[in-house]
């Protein structure tokens, strides 16, 4: 009994153990577990990279956040003053151009350069505040039909045509005002025929619905032009 319970004892001594790690212990298959020890040095720089660039993006954006806060204040501080408003609108677009304040302030100046007589710096600023704004965003419209207007006061007529037909590609929702006041450019600059395609594509976008109201006195006016047009 002795002798064999000494065999016992040596045979489990000797006995080879097989190493268990982490891997293991997930009962992972054993072709993955080769595969992630054999490249565990590419996989935790991969790990690593997609943190930095998470870490990265969600602290860009808290940075944008507090500039766009920061540019609003100022902005209304501008709006707000009651002297020196233009230094403080000049201000504001040095130090959040690049913002939709930023942005808004630009607007601001031009209209300041119209109320002071200075139409043609007011169209040139406009212009590159157009030029910079996609056909998406909300303040184009508002841009293209002062950019329109200016001209137009100012007898650029091909310029306030060329404004009011970009006006017209970014829809139904102002290609009518933008028809009508191509009407009155064509006409102005004697282009009769031009002008009643104008006028008619008015008329047509405006075509008064059942249940609607049928007062509309512009369409009164446009369908009067058409009318002295047509003799």
């Amino acid at each position: 009994m002795a002798d064999q319970n000494s065999i016992d004892r040596d045979a489990i001594k000797f006995q080879p153990l097989t190493p268990v790690g982490l891997l293991e212990q997930f009962n992972l298959p054993r072709k993955t577990v080769f595969f992630i020890r054999r490249y565990q040095q590419l996989i935790w720089l991969v790990v690593v990279a997609v943190l930095a660039a998470i870490l990265g993006t969600a602290g860009f954006s808290t940075w944008r956040e507090y500039r766009e806060e920061k540019a609003a204040a100022a902005l209304d501080g501008a709006l707000a003053a009651k002297q020196d408003n233009r230094k403080l609108l000049d201000q504001v677009v040095q130090d959040f151009g690049s913002t939709a304040s930023g942005r808004w302030a630009r607007i601001e100046l031009a209209f300041l350069d119209e109320k002071e007589g200075q139409r043609a710096q007011a169209i040139g600023r406009l212009t590159e505040i157009n030029a910079s704004l996609a056909a998406g965003t909300p303040l184009k419209p508002l841009v293209l039909t002062k950019l329109a207007g200016l001209c137009e006061n100012d007898k650029q007529f091909d310029k306030a045509v060329a404004f009011n037909t970009e006006l017209v590609a970014l829809g139904d929702n102002f290609a009518a005002t933008a028809y009508q006041a191509l009407g009155r450019l064509n006409e102005q600059m004697g282009k009769k025929d031009e002008a009643v395609a104008m006028y008619n594509k008015y008329m047509e976008l405006t075509v008064v619905q059942p249940g609607q109201s049928m007062a509309s006195p512009m369409r009164d006016m446009v369908q009067a032009r058409l009318n002295q047009l047509k003799k």
